[in-house]
C-alpha cells in the first residue's frame, strides 16, 4: 500500500491526512481524516489526473475535531467520497462507525477500535494486511502513571495490544516506526498502574 501525508507541507494548522492507496480498488482509495488545509484539494485534483479516476472513494475520521475533519463537506461532493465516522453529530457522515467495523478497499481491510479519551468517538484504524495503525489523537507514548483513565480507554487501549503493527501513523507528527511493540507494551502497563475509573460514581481502582 502507498500511503501519502497530504498536510506534510502545509503552512496552516492542521493534522496529518493520510491517503492509502489500495491495490485492486475500482473506485480510489481511502483517505484518514480531512484536515482544514485547503491545499489538500489541489493535491486530490492532480491525483485524479494521474491516475484517471477519482483518489478518494471513502474518508474515515479519526474524531470529529476541526483540524482533521473540516473539509469533509468540500471532499465528499468533489470526488464522491462515502463518509465514515464515530460520531452521529458531524455533519456530512453517512455510516457511523462502531467498535469492530470493519471497512474495505481493494485487498486491504481498515478495522475500527474505538478508544474513547481525546475525545468520546475517539477511533483508531488497523490495517492487519501492512501491519500499520493510523492513531488519530489518541495517545499511544504514555511514559508515566500519574494521569487518570478511563474503563472505557482502557479497554480500547487492551484491544490495541493485542494487534501486530509496527509502524504508527498518528494524527500530528512524525511516523512512529521504530521500537513501536515495546512502546504499546510499556504505554499499557503504565496506564495499569494509574488510577482507573468508571462511570459508576465511586468506582475506581488504583
Amino acid at each position: 500500500m502507498e500511503i501519502f501525508n497530504l498536510t506534510e507541507k502545509s503552512a496552516v494548522y492542521t493534522s496529518n491526512v493520510w491517503l492509502c492507496c489500495c491495490d485492486g480498488a475500482a473506485q480510489g482509495g481511502v483517505l484518514i481524516d480531512t484536515g482544514c488545509d485547503p491545499a489538500i484539494l489541489e493535491f486530490l485534483r492532480e491525483r485524479k489526473k494521474e491516475i484517471g479516476k477519482s483518489p478518494v472513494s471513502k474518508i474515515l475520521l479519526t474524531h470529529n475535531h476541526y483540524d482533521h475533519a473540516r473539509l469533509i463537506k468540500e471532499i465528499k461532493e468533489e470526488f464522491q467520497a462515502v463518509v465514515y465516522a464515530s460520531s452521529p453529530y458531524t455533519t456530512g457522515i453517512d455510516q457511523i462507525l462502531t467498535d469492530g467495523d470493519v471497512i474495505s478497499c481493494g485487498r486491504y481491510h481498515f478495522e475500527i477500535v474505538s478508544i474513547p479519551g481525546h475525545t468520546s468517538d475517539s477511533v483508531c484504524i488497523y490495517c492487519p494486511e501492512e501491519e500499520i495503525l493510523f492513531s488519530g489523537d489518541t495517545p499511544v507514548m504514555i511514559w508515566g502513571t500519574d494521569n487518570t483513565y478511563e474503563k472505557t480507554f482502557v479497554h480500547g487501549f487492551e484491544e490495541l495490544a493485542k494487534k501486530k503493527f509496527h509502524i504508527i501513523y498518528p494524527g500530528h507528527g512524525e511516523i512512529l516506526d521504530t521500537g513501536v511493540v515495546d512502546l504499546i507494551r510499556q504505554s499499557l502497563a503504565n496506564i495499569h498502574n494509574s488510577r482507573i475509573i468508571g462511570f459508576n460514581i465511586g468506582e475506581e481502582k488504583y
